[in-house]
């Protein structure tokens, strides 16, 4: 029971239950009047909200997958780069892209846990020398830079049909994508500051 995601699980079922609650949808969205009145926590809970079943649906099976592998990685770094990633995204539209109003999606939180599963595949790969890993690694970081590419220089989504129910936010996807990769950094610095004082008492055990 205890390696369940269970805060996958409950992101999950809120982002579906204020779906189904338009009401929900409009008090919880990014929107730039609102947070301009101090409507703060629409940083946040904007990404719970969608626009239509589509962008929900393709949304939140990116989020249950790689939320359920992420926080089985480590519960806390994903927790972590759930909450980091939602006040970088949010912030980066309200800054870089006056041009939206609202906001809403889990995307660029999925692109922040796919880039978080793929560094810590990528770190363990290295650090056990496991060439597939890190081959595998590899691609999945370029598949997901070109599709951050086509987005910027198409205005499309690849999944997702936008059309004329919102608008793409390729920024979006590379802040969050930059978020996931910083945390398993921060991991890695962390873990050798714990281990190297550990084995230098173990070494002067030894002499």
């Amino acid at each position: 029971m205890k390696r369940l995601p269970w805060s996958t699980l409950t992101v999950s079922v809120l982002a579906v239950i204020i779906h189904f609650v338009p009401a929900l949808g409009n008090v919880l969205q990014f929107d730039r009047a609102a947070v301009a009145h101090g409507q703060v926590w629409r940083f946040f809970s904007a990404h719970l909200t969608h626009f239509g079943d589509d962008h929900l649906r393709w949304d939140l099976l990116a989020f249950v997958i790689l939320g359920a592998m992420a926080e089985r990685i480590s519960r806390r770094a994903f927790l972590l780069t759930l909450g980091v990633s939602a006040l970088i995204i949010s912030t980066g539209v309200w800054v870089a892209q006056p041009q939206f109003t609202t906001y809403r999606g889990l995307s660029g939180i999925d692109s922040a846990l796919f880039s978080f599963v793929i560094a810590d595949l990528l770190a363990t790969g290295w650090r056990e020398r496991h060439r597939f890993s890190l081959i595998v690694g590899v691609a999945a970081l370029g598949g997901f830079l070109a599709k951050c590419v086509f987005e910027v220089l198409t205005g499309n989504t690849v999944f997702v049909e936008a059309g004329e129910v919102f608008a793409p936010v390729p920024l979006a996807h590379l802040l969050g994508g930059a978020v996931g990769a910083a945390v398993v950094m921060w991991q890695s610095v962390r873990h050798r500051a714990i281990q190297q004082p550990l084995q230098l008492r173990g070494a002067d055990r030894l002499q």
